[in-house]
């Protein structure tokens, strides 16, 4: 019986009343850690990974990671986009944005451009709002580089 088990996206469980984003990895690919399942070690890959389980360990992950309502990761979590609707204990980076679901907790530091804690969330760490689109975040619309005005010796 093999652990990991792949399917169609569409089979893949909505966030927090959102769709699915399969923009970041091959389209149908889900490896899925189904409840009851405990992992120890390293998790890489290059596909969207489901966690109704437990991991214990590393994952690192080309694609979205999503901790479901029953899934619990003991260690950092690093992919584009993380979504957590079940325990994190661990740092969490991501390239793209954190989302911790109304039933989600989190204990550990979160670096991410956008960071989503919805309420009724727990969370204990730290946040870091890193990357090029907080950046461009912080900086107020329409704002561009200062005006700089050419003037000429003994011209005005």
């Amino acid at each position: 019986m093999s652990i990991f088990r792949r399917e169609n996206a569409s089979s893949t469980p909505a966030f927090a009343g959102g769709a699915s984003d399969s923009s970041s990895s091959p389209k149908g690919r889900l490896t899925h850690v189904a409840p009851g399942t405990r992992l120890s070690g390293e998790v890489t890959g290059a596909t969207e990974l489901l966690i109704d389980g437990e991991v214990e360990g590393e994952v690192r992950v080309d694609a979205t990671v999503t901790v479901g309502a029953e899934g619990a990761v003991h260690g950092p979590i690093s992919a584009p986009v993380v979504r957590v609707a079940g325990t994190v204990v661990g740092n969490v980076t991501a390239s793209e944005r954190v989302e911790v679901g109304p039933s989600g907790s989190v204990e550990g530091d979160i670096t991410a451009p956008r960071i989503v804690i919805s309420e009724g969330a727990f969370f204990k760490g730290q946040m870091v709002m890193r990357g090029e689109k907080a950046r461009e975040a912080r900086r107020p619309r329409g704002a561009g580089e200062p005006e700089t005005k050419l003037v000429e010796a003994g011209k005005p």
